[in-house]
């Protein structure tokens, strides 16, 4: 529950002529409940909390997510206070417990992001021209795998099919890599744009724009 949330606390006052002086407001934020210390994977589905993006005319807003299952997929959607969907995306934890035995170098369980999509973003196949523009949706949707990916004990690893205009995103904002690269004797016979998050990049996606 969000207690408080929008509510302004009024504070009226007399001076000693017994005349009301000047009111004034002041916001409440006690009772925001983001995702910053949540185990989404516990949370039942429906509202589960609040994360921070940035307006693309400049300042900041809270918007709400919500939880729910798809055909065996794990679906998140971000949405304003008037209920309109501003993103949405789909998860699907994918746990190897027996990767030793094809020679793995290291454990590949991951979470597979699908169907990412921001429909305030100007530009975009899927852009509704009725909503405001919200920066960082991209990035809370990968924040959300990558914690699923902790939670399930998948070490953090995410992996997804980019779409050709979005490659640039998480090339040079998340630093996914390319799975199979042109040098790769594997691309031929996989999808060259399958990308996914290196080590190194794991800790400085999770503080992205605030992180979480």
């Amino acid at each position: 529950m969000i207690n408080n949330l929008g509510v302004y606390q009024s504070s009226v006052n007399f001076n000693a002529a017994g005349l009301k002086k000047k009111q004034t407001y002041s916001p409440n934020f006690k009772g925001l409940q983001t995702l910053t210390h949540t185990n989404i994977g516990s949370c039942a589905d429906g509202y589960i909390g609040k994360v921070k993006v940035r307006l693309g005319e400049g300042g900041d807003a809270f918007l709400n997510v919500f939880k729910g299952h798809n055909a065996g997929c794990e679906e998140y959607k971000i949405m304003d206070d008037f209920n309109n969907l501003i993103g949405e995306v789909q998860l699907k934890i994918k746990k190897f417990f027996d990767y030793d035995k094809f020679e793995y170098k290291s454990d590949p369980s991951h979470v597979f992001v699908d169907n990412l999509r921001n429909y305030s973003k100007p530009g975009t196949p899927y852009y509704n021209k009725n909503l405001k523009y919200y920066k960082d949706i991209g990035t809370r949707f990968l924040q959300i795998a990558q914690r699923r990916s902790d939670e399930a004990n998948c070490c953090g690893n995410i992996r997804l099919i980019s779409k050709g205009e979005s490659k640039p995103f998480y090339k040079d904002v998340i630093h996914m890599q390319e799975e199979f690269p042109p040098d790769s004797p594997l691309r031929f016979f996989n999808n060259p744009n399958t990308m996914y998050l290196p080590p190194e990049w794991k800790e400085p996606l999770s503080r992205l724009n605030g992180g979480l």
